[in-house]
Order: C-alpha cells, then structure tokens, then sequence
C-alpha cells in the first residue's frame, strides 16, 4: 500500500527522479518498487539503484542485544538470487544498477555525476537494520534529495526497545543536525 501512494504521489507531482533502495534482502520491496512504477507507466523513466552487500549484514564492533539477527552475515541474499528474483518476477535489467559492497566501502568510492548522470530521487527506501550502516548512507543520499523526495525509512524503530537516540533512528537524528 505504501508503494502504490508513494508512486501515485510521484505520478501526481511529476516528480522527476529515481528510485534508490539501501538493503535488498530479499528483493521485496525492490520488487514491489518496479510494479508499482510499472503501473504508473515510470519504469521506463526511472532507473532503480539496488545498494547491497548481498553477503548479509557487517561486522560491526557494538553490541546490538538483538540475537542472531543481526549477526555478521544475516539477512543475506546473494546477487545471483536478487537477479533471479527480478527475472522470475517478469522485470528487465535494462533501468536497474546493482552496487555491491558494505556501504562504509562501497558508497564514498562513487563517482555520483557519472553514476547518477546528475539526476536526483524520488523515492528513497533505507532498510539498513544497523547504525553502521544507515550512517553512510545518510551521507550519501545528499546530494539525491529534491523538493518532494519521499524517505522510507525502514527499521526506524528496530532494536534498543525503540530508543529514537539508538539504531537507525538514531542515525537519522545525526543527519538532520
């Protein structure tokens, strides 16, 4: 549901940008991504940026207190299986750019005028589970953001019981200041 109003708001406001998701387990919500901008007759106009490790979480030195989880490794899936996906699912690889790595590594190595050919988002989904990860990320979707760039900000209050100061939302509230 959120897709669908997300993409009709795009539509609405001819919102002139790219779709960017940061975390693609699974290729769900990349995947609902496409449908949608494929119903709005967007695909063709936009192209949809798959930031992911595709080798699970990071390493990270802080103790999360959440299990497993968010083990170094968890919440993997590989590139072969993201391909897979968008191919059994009827889509094309013609609009779409994979970027591989840990954000930390991968994001500051990109050369965003070529990468992004100066163009800007509309739609934005962050689903990084860790502070580690949603940090670089916030630093990089900067230059990005235009008047009427939707955030999804997934995973905001995951982890530490809510704490707006922890996690995900507490790297938000960095980037804000």
């Amino acid at each position: 549901y959120f897709f669908y109003q997300a993409f009709d708001f795009i539509t609405d406001n001819s919102l002139d940008g790219d779709y960017h998701e940061f975390g693609c387990h699974k290729c769900r919500t990349f995947r609902m991504a496409l449908l949608e901008a494929n119903k709005h007759f967007l695909q063709s106009k936009m192209k949809f940026y798959a930031y992911d490790s595709f080798e699970g979480l990071p390493s990270v030195n802080q103790d999360h207190q959440f299990g497993s989880k968010w083990d170094p490794g968890a919440l993997s899936t590989s590139e072969d299986i993201f391909k897979k996906l968008i191919l059994d699912s009827g889509f094309e690889f013609k609009n779409i750019e994979l970027i591989k790595g840990f954000y930390n590594e991968s994001l500051p190595k990109i050369d965003k005028n070529k990468l992004y050919s100066n163009r800007k988002a509309s739609l934005i989904n962050i689903d990084c589970d860790l502070y580690e990860s949603a940090v670089p990320v916030f630093d990089h979707i900067d230059s990005l953001i235009q008047e009427g760039t939707i955030l999804y900000i997934d995973d905001y209050f995951v982890g530490y019981k809510g704490n707006p100061k922890k996690g995900v939302s507490g790297a938000m509230k960095e980037w804000i200041k």
